[in-house]
């Protein structure tokens, strides 16, 4: 499906002949999934199909997930690939612990705050930079932020085992909350008397706040800390955007150069599979859900440095790229408004910024 073939199935589900095209619609999604095991390629298609069909006709009892069933993943296997063999995810964490590194070798006492901190790996790959490369630290602070507590128990218990090799003391203190619901004072209330060095770090979370609003809120409270570093990486995509038919659209270009990344990996079928599936409820919850049942909302790069130059932040345009990524089929590219681009097929997917508050 060509992205004029899903627009013009977008509009003919609007038009006189609506019931027909939902008829039309059920036919093609039911030959969608019966084709996949043998085409795999349409399972990109399979997954907007569901998810248009769920949002226009969210009444209907649907069997399609019997179907899609058969690609998933057991978790821990989907996370060992996500963490280990996703271009988008060990290239960012790679270029974003460069900058933390960089910024905190010469320091003594340093801070970095995770906001979205999950289970620890970027951290832990953090200690694992850190400890191969020449620093002054004596003491290093983590600040983990995040609503699930048992992501935190992981992430503490990962932390600790890494730090102990490190030649510097570690603390680790959690903060278990959704960043929305952080009291004013709530984030530097966690941060030690004494530091030279602090820098912030938010990887794949700021998207979930609900509004725009709370999203500038956000910013401005992490300005007032006033980091030497604040890193952040977000998807680049629309998905904000109110008109569902925009969105949907938005989505296709999105997931389909995602798709295309992951159909270059050097991975078995079943992984592939399994990744895509995972981004599968991505496109569910981006295009088949109505607005207030709806969590991944993710935004373009413009909209995020808009957030940034109006709670006071000022972008750092240099990138060190590490020499040693591995081969993906991702490009990178450092973009006029100051930011990394990690490109497949010249579309965007995920966007990295660097800023200060001084």
């Amino acid at each position: 499906m060509t992205k004029t073939e899903l627009s013009q199935l977008l509009d003919s589900l609007h038009n006189q002949f609506a019931s027909l095209a939902l008829s039309g619609l059920e036919e093609q999604l039911q030959a969608h999934l019966l084709a996949i095991e043998t085409q795999p390629e349409l399972l990109l298609d399979a997954l907007f199909l569901k998810a248009i069909r769920d949002h226009v006709q969210p009444q209907a009892n649907s069997h399609e997930h019997l179907y899609l069933q058969r690609f998933e993943i057991p978790q821990i296997v989907l996370f060992d690939v996500l963490i280990n063999r996703m271009p988008f995810v060990v290239m960012s964490h790679a270029i974003t612990n460069r900058a933390m590194v960089n910024a905190l070798k010469t320091a003594e006492k340093a801070v970095v705050m995770d906001v979205g901190i999950g289970r620890g790996i970027q951290i832990v790959r953090l200690f694992d930079e850190l400890i191969k490369t020449e620093n002054r630290l004596q003491k290093l602070t983590i600040v983990g932020v995040e609503p699930f507590a048992e992501a935190v128990a992981f992430a503490e218990t990962q932390i600790r085992d890494t730090a102990d090799k490190a030649p510097f003391a570690v603390e680790f203190v959690p903060l278990i909350s959704l960043v929305e619901e952080l009291a004013p004072d709530a984030l530097a209330r966690t941060l030690p008397t004494e530091y030279d060095r602090f820098v912030i770090n938010s990887s794949l979370t700021v998207h979930h706040l609900p509004t725009a609003p709370q999203r500038q809120a956000l910013f401005q409270q992490l300005w007032s800390l006033q980091p030497d570093l604040f890193l952040l990486t977000e998807p680049h995509s629309d998905h904000l955007e109110p008109d569902w038919r925009q969105r949907t659209l938005n989505a296709y270009s999105h997931y389909g150069a995602a798709f295309g990344v992951i159909d270059g990996l050097d991975i078995d079928p079943t992984a592939k599979n399994g990744l895509k599936m995972f981004f599968g409820r991505e496109i569910d919850d981006v295009v088949g859900n109505p607005d207030d049942h709806r969590f991944e909302k993710h935004q373009e790069a413009g909209q995020w440095i808009q957030y940034l130059h109006e709670s006071g932040f000022r972008l750092i345009p240099e990138f060190d790229i590490p020499v040693n990524l591995p081969p993906s089929p991702i490009r990178l590219r450092t973009q006029p408004g100051g930011f990394l681009a990690m490109e497949h097929e010249g579309i965007n997917v995920l966007s990295i910024f660097q800023a200060t508050s001084r």
